[in-house]
């Protein structure tokens, strides 16, 4: 992956500060913690 890709994975909006504390989350990232939330809020997990 080059860095032009790799940028298209986030979507900073203006104002943002990039800190050492905090950190944007990946497209990839966001998408499948989403996926799993939804999967829990609908109680199709399997604990």
């Amino acid at each position: 992956m080059d860095l032009t890709e790799a940028r298209d994975l986030f979507s900073p909006e203006p104002g943002w500060l990039n800190t050492a504390s905090y950190g944007l989350p990946p497209a990839p990232a966001w998408e499948a913690m989403q996926a799993a939330l939804d999967e829990w809020r609908h109680g199709r997990v399997s604990w």
